[in-house]
């Protein structure tokens, strides 16, 4: 797995210091850190069950009945399918998804804490320049907002599936408390047929050590 460290705003990205001033939420930056192994490197293990469900025609044909129209599968080539790992010194950062859907299998819970904690549909656009987006990022991590009413939680369990509109939801794992890791898989989906992270993204999650070695070319 890597080890990923990063420092940077709930966009993923390194802010828009030429439109925004450094105190606006669309430069606010935050500390992330979590374990990933990316689709390149688990492409090589002897097993593919992972791969093999996320192109199951089965999956996407049910995912796009759910929400009502077509999706497509990701076309990143890693930040498509990955697995995370989480453990209690670990800091998993609000954000948005640059990915339109996400769907995560739970496969290790741990001890305590790593509730799925989301504010549902609080930015209507994918834009990183929509207000909505820049005003829940102010509540709950400039003014620290403690209103429950505002963030929903989930608690997940082993092989549970969870399904969500990543680019409209703000979101987090909660922190861990205990021993045990929780890990999860990750499947990542597109209203657009040719849809890829885009480098800023890429470089800021760094899903796999193939992504690292790209990106410092």
């Amino acid at each position: 797995h890597n080890e990923s460290v990063q420092h940077y705003t709930p966009y993923q990205d390194q802010g828009d210091y030429e439109n925004y001033p450094a105190a606006h939420p669309r430069n606010y930056k935050l500390h992330s850190s979590a374990s990933f192994v990316g689709r390149k490197t688990l492409e090589t293990a002897a097993k593919l069950q992972c791969i093999s469900m996320y192109n199951d025609q089965r999956l996407i044909n049910f995912l796009s009945k759910v929400i009502g129209h077509k999706l497509y599968r990701s076309k990143d080539e890693n930040g498509s399918v990955y697995s995370y790992r989480i453990a209690s010194n670990h800091n998993p950062p609000w954000h948005f998804d640059e990915s339109h859907y996400t769907m995560i299998v739970y496969l290790q819970s741990s001890e305590s804490g790593g509730e799925f904690e989301y504010v549902p549909w609080c930015r209507p656009t994918r834009s990183v320049d929509d207000k909505d987006g820049h005003d829940v990022i102010k509540k709950i991590l400039i003014e620290k907002d403690d209103k429950v009413d505002l963030i929903q939680q989930v608690q997940p369990h082993d092989g549970m599936l969870l399904f969500f509109a990543g680019v409209h939801t703000f979101h987090r794992a909660a922190p861990i408390q205990g021993d045990t890791a929780r890990i999860g898989l990750v499947f990542t989906f597109s209203e657009d047929e040719v849809f890829r992270n885009s480098d800023n993204v890429k470089s800021s999650n760094q899903w796999d050590p193939a992504d690292i070695n790209k990106l410092d070319k």
